[in-house]
């Protein structure tokens, strides 16, 4: 193999000694041991060896990566997406929960209005009960306390009356009728301006 080198070099470089710089160099191959059947097999082998890898190994390796790789780029594009989502819901959520406030306070204060008014009604209604029940209280007093004069000036007259009765039946003196009898009138008249 040494001559091949040599031969090239012949054509390609030559120099003004006459030796081809190329041919100096030694093929460096036969010191190592190199059998150049056993390199050009090998070289056919790992060539076949990397064809087969290349068309059933590789291919679906490579597939399986690429499939993998899309499988978690849509797992992250959903998971971007459900987290877009959460964060609308979350929002959403927030801004129900806002309007739910504010509703409620505008329901509590018209509560408060309403309950003052309706207080206000009901403290004047009951004055006014108040005020109509004690009109006829005493309406009912008066009522009441004329008819017992109207009953004790007849009870007082029907006393007199047997009074009188009785006192015409004993033996009295005509003066002491007389007297007795202005007194009992006297009494009468009095009792009745009362």
């Amino acid at each position: 193999m040494s001559t091949l080198f040599m031969q090239a070099g012949n054509g390609l470089f030559n120099g003004a000694a006459g030796l081809p710089l190329l041919a100096a160099i030694e093929n460096p191959l036969p010191k190592f041991g190199v059998n150049w059947a056993d390199f050009i097999s090998q070289a056919i082998a790992f060539l076949i060896i990397a064809w087969i890898l290349n068309k059933f190994v590789f291919k679906t390796v490579m597939k399986m990566v690429a499939d993998r790789r899309r499988e978690a780029e849509e797992a992250a594009a959903n998971n971007e997406r459900t987290r877009r989502e959460l964060q609308a819901a979350e929002e959403a959520r927030k801004e129900v929960l806002h309007k739910a406030h504010e509703q409620a306070e505008r329901v509590v204060s018209e509560a408060k209005a309403n309950v003052a008014e309706l207080l206000e009604q009901e403290k004047i209604r009951c004055e006014q009960l108040g005020n109509e029940m004690l009109a006829k209280a005493r309406e009912d007093a008066q009522l009441d306390q004329a008819r017992l004069k109207t009953e004790l000036k007849t009870e007082i007259a029907t006393m007199v009356v047997n009074l009188t009765a009785k006192l015409a039946q004993m033996n009295l003196t005509p003066a002491d009728r007389e007297r007795l009898l202005q007194s009992a009138v006297s009494e009468i008249t009095s009792s009745a301006q009362e």
